[in-house]
């Protein structure tokens, strides 16, 4: 992972790129929903097929658009394009409005070209995509949220299903999305907190799709919402982990310094959060920063550099890295 020659780009980069990934996953409020029934309400079987379609549909199918997405009160339209070349996913994301921005995903490197116009450079895992959609299982997400139908919508000129996953308390935020019904792209979606209400928005407001001429891609490696739990080994313990959450995930990503930061990624089988543990203090952060939804908390530890980061409430990273510990420290921690 590449993430440029300072810390301070580091922490910006991340930002960044989890809130432009995040972001396509994310957004727009639902003005003119249906009402949902009871009978709505219990179509756990007809919300489940439709997230399955949707996030096959994601992965396999060609296609390209406008995108409009609101957050903070500020609007930006977007170009976004998504191929299959011979079983191989390319995806472009190109800001519209505002300062120029650029994502482009192909093979196994995201490149993101921020405002400043400094590139980055970093390995993917083979599974994020702009529209991520993989792994979402309702069964897997009854403690923390509850699934279900809210209706019927419009979007693009298309008929849409609306599918809610609503939070079940505030340390976790939800989705509700528009799902074609021809092709099962979702055209709309909202990211929601506990009260249903539109934390960031996004949009759809032309789109094509079409199948890919060759093979489709094949699925590779495991979904992050689907990860069996693991526990941490080697010298970190966390505690107070925000309820619902499992770690997952814990690898290595080498600096171009020879430095090592470990990541551990946290799960709720929908919403995730990253804890980053460098040595380089330099340029580090402390306290909190926000980009929209994506919030990131960060504090030292005995000449550790630790930082929280995810599409998450404030509350849960700031509860995440205020939980990390030296296995050796614990109790005076």
């Amino acid at each position: 992972m590449s993430l440029g020659d300072s810390r301070r780009v580091w922490v910006a980069g991340l930002l960044v790129i989890l809130c432009w990934t995040c972001a396509i996953a994310s957004a727009v409020a639902s003005e003119g929903e249906a009402p949902h029934s009871a009978g709505e309400d219990a179509q756990t079987g007809r919300s489940a097929e439709l997230l399955a379609r949707m996030a096959e549909a994601v992965r396999s199918l060609d296609y390209e658009g406008t995108l409009v997405y609101l957050h903070e009160n500020r609007l930006e339209a977007m170009d976004l394009r998504h191929q299959v070349v011979d079983g191989e996913v390319h995806e472009r994301l190109i800001s519209l409005s505002g300062p120029i921005r650029a994502v482009v995903r192909a093979q196994e490197r995201v490149m993101c070209v921020m405002p400043n116009g400094h590139p980055i450079s970093v390995e993917q895992n083979g599974q994020s995509r702009f529209l991520e959609t993989e792994g979402i299982d309702p069964d897997a997400l009854v403690d923390n949220y509850e699934v279900r139908m809210l209706g019927a919508a419009r979007i693009a000129g298309r008929d849409t299903d609306v599918v809610g996953i609503i939070p079940r308390d505030a340390l976790r935020y939800g989705y509700r999305f528009h799902i074609d019904r021809e092709t099962a792209l979702p055209l709309k979606s909202d990211l929601i907190d506990q009260e249903q209400q539109p934390l960031e928005q996004l949009m759809f407001t032309s789109v094509a799709v079409r199948s890919p001429e060759g093979p489709a891609p094949e699925s590779s490696g495991q979904p992050v919402r689907s990860a069996p739990a693991t526990s941490a080994e080697g010298r970190w313990r966390f505690l107070e982990v925000p309820a619902g959450f499992e770690l997952v995930m814990h690898d290595e990503m080498k600096q171009p310094g020879g430095s090592i930061i470990e990541h551990f990624m946290f799960t709720d089988r929908l919403s995730a959060y990253s804890i980053y543990i460098d040595q380089d203090m330099e340029n580090g952060l402390e306290g909190a920063a926000s980009i929209g939804a994506v919030h990131a908390a960060g504090r030292s530890l005995r000449g550790y550099q630790l930082i929280a980061v995810g599409e998450v409430p404030m509350q849960t990273v700031q509860q995440a890295v205020g939980g990390v510990r030296l296995k050796d420290a614990a109790d005076s921690q």
